[in-house]
């Protein structure tokens, strides 16, 4: 009898115990990053990357049609996805390109898109200093992944290379379960041009005004959200489009008043960040269309 007391009594502790460990656990998850915290920025990159893209597709459309001289850039494989029509009373100073997307094939990333992107310019060619052009979206979607709004870029570049533009917009994305996120973006651009291979072209996003959010909004839970670039921002062409975020450079997201540094590595072509909060660290999968 006494003997099945004592075994009672140590399960007993045991199981005391164990309840203890796996709160303790818990604690340490709540501290430290949830799986919400995870989904908060994972999404805040994917929709980073979705409204980021329009930028080049537009620039291969300006591009298509006044290449700058010294390299022949290949045609960019999203607009044989699409019509492209060019105003017949363009002119250098002003004009208009209008992209649409029949929705009826996929580009090399196996992605499909429907909808318009018109591109409207002024002060220039898009490669001149002080030429702007806006990009504004008409029932845009990405695999079902409605993208509306549009953002203005201004070209501030002091020399010929690298081009640099400043890039103002507001956009919101809507998702097939009916979430949504907003965004509003004020950044700077860089885009490194190679003179032997556009395979080694890079591109820069920092922050235009240390006192301004590179990106602002709410994500998908309606919670508000702030972005500021700790250090800048890098893509590179050699790593596909299949690796649809930057592979060097840190932001910090603030998601409801916590904030998360993201780390997006030292360059290897990969789509995943690294995110600290609370003194815990983890690595964090990108999906590309946010889900």
């Amino acid at each position: 009898m006494t003997t099945r007391k004592h075994i009672l009594g140590l399960a007993s502790t045991w199981m005391v115990a164990l309840v203890l460990f796996l709160a303790s656990c818990n604690k340490t998850e709540d501290a430290g990053l949830s799986a919400l915290d995870s989904q908060n920025i994972s999404n805040e990159s994917a929709t980073d990357a979705k409204v980021d893209e329009v930028n080049d597709i537009a620039t291969a459309a300006l591009n298509t049609n006044d290449a700058i001289g010294g390299r022949v850039e290949d045609r960019d494989d999203r607009l044989a996805c699409a019509t492209v029509t060019k105003d017949p009373s363009n002119t250098k100073e002003v004009g208009k390109i209008t992209i649409v997307f029949n929705g009826n094939c996929k580009d090399e990333d196996d992605d499909a898109r429907t909808g318009t992107i018109v591109i409207t310019w002024s002060g220039g060619r898009w490669y001149t200093p002080g030429s702007v052009h806006t990009i504004t979206l008409s029932g845009y979607t990405v695999n079902g992944v409605k993208i509306e709004g549009s953002r203005t870029v201004t070209n501030v570049s002091t020399t010929e290379k690298p081009l640099t533009f400043n890039i103002e917009g507001s956009h919101k994305t809507t998702w097939a379960d009916g979430t949504s996120a907003t965004r509003n973006v004020k950044r700077t651009r860089q885009w490194l041009r190679s003179p032997i291979s556009p395979l080694q072209d890079k591109w820069i996003i920092s922050q235009t005004d240390a006192n301004t959010p590179a990106a602002s909004g709410t994500n998908r839970k309606g919670k508000d959200y702030t972005v500021q670039i700790t250090t800048p921002l890098q893509y590179f062409a050699s790593c596909g489009r299949r690796v649809h975020i930057p592979v060097i450079g840190v932001k910090q997201v603030v998601v409801d008043g916590k904030s998360y540094t993201v780390d997006y590595g030292d360059g290897t072509c990969d789509n995943l960040v690294t995110v600290t909060t609370s003194g815990v660290s983890k690595t964090v999968k990108v999906d590309k269309d946010g889900n």
